[in-house]
């Protein structure tokens, strides 16, 4: 196998089994670059976090890179990566950010009762924060054995 790309179709199957998602944020002369948990739905990377430097960034400049790493075996031989570009957006409507906040919860099921109670504390300080990236460009490669 070697270097290869992606057909569309395994791109979404990595969007879709994957769960954090590093999102490059830039506005004037400050960049970010943070690892986030999302979700796959509706053909948009979607997700849940707290008010911050990220959402800060976003709502200057909502353009946004972004990319999703996969290892199919553990460690680094075999892999898939997607990288893209997209549009960062607020979803402000509850009623329209629970319909991705529950595939998300079952995605973050695993989470030790400690990291559960962790995120929960922060949501409740901080504030909740539902965003959606519409991809805009994308593109993934993978590599491993012949």
């Amino acid at each position: 196998m070697g270097f290869q790309d992606l057909t569309p179709q395994e791109i979404e199957l990595v969007l879709d089994k994957e769960r954090v998602i590093r999102i490059g944020f830039s506005a004037g002369d400050e960049q970010f670059l943070v690892p986030v948990f999302y979700v796959f739905f509706d053909g948009a990377l979607c997700g849940l976090t707290t008010p911050g430097r990220k959402t800060r960034l976003a709502e200057t400049d909502p353009a946004v890179s972004f990319q999703v790493d996969s290892t199919f075996v553990t460690g680094p031989w075999e892999w898939a990566s997607v990288s893209g570009q997209g549009t960062f957006a607020r979803v402000v409507e509850p009623s329209e950010f629970a319909r991705f906040a529950g595939k998300l919860q079952l995605k973050l099921g695993d989470a030790p009762d400690w990291a559960a109670l962790m995120l929960q504390d922060r949501f409740a300080q901080l504030g909740l924060y539902a965003w959606r990236i519409e991809m805009t460009s994308v593109s993934g490669r993978a590599h491993g054995p012949d």
